[in-house]
């Protein structure tokens, strides 16, 4: 007959079949219960990258918001240090001028004491010397009363021209 003989066709098919049946229960269904887990670890992985991934940038943006927040607050001190070291500034040079007033204005009034007491001493120099002028002058010519309210004439007159 020729080359396919139906009995042997019918052999071989059930040779195969039984084969594939014992190959299927023995190393299929096994190859696919692996291939089913490595599947599932591997959606598993993902997912936990996925995770994993989102919890980093939820992270990064909490990191950046605390490092604006901090140079805020750093800008914030400094600037609070400058208005504080201005306000020491010019309350410093407030203060400097304000002892210059006051020793310029100590100055003028030690200034104004000597030279008042310098014409007093003046005036009482003229006076001694002008009541010993008019007492040699008038000695023998006047009574000491008249002498007396003339040194008293004198020195007020003395006293206006001072002044």
């Amino acid at each position: 007959m020729g080359i396919l003989e139906p009995g042997t066709m019918i052999v071989s098919v059930l040779g195969f079949l039984i084969s594939f049946g014992i190959v299927y229960k023995v190393a299929f269904k096994p190859l696919a219960n692996m291939m089913e887990q490595r599947r599932v670890h591997i959606e598993n992985q993902i997912n936990a990258a996925e995770r994993d991934r989102a919890e980093a940038e939820r992270l990064l943006a909490e990191q950046r918001k605390l490092l604006e927040e901090a140079r805020n607050e750093a800008r914030q001190l400094l600037d609070t240090a400058r208005a504080r070291a201005d306000e020491q500034a010019r309350q410093i040079v407030q203060e400097a001028k304000a002892e210059a007033d006051r020793l310029l204005t100590e100055g003028r009034q030690l200034i104004e004491r000597e030279r008042a007491e310098a014409m007093n001493q003046v005036l009482q120099t003229v006076t001694e010397l002008s009541v010993q002028l008019a007492a040699k002058l008038l000695r023998g010519h006047t009574s000491e009363a008249v002498q007396r309210d003339m040194v008293a004439e004198a020195e007020r007159h003395l006293g206006e021209l001072v002044s």
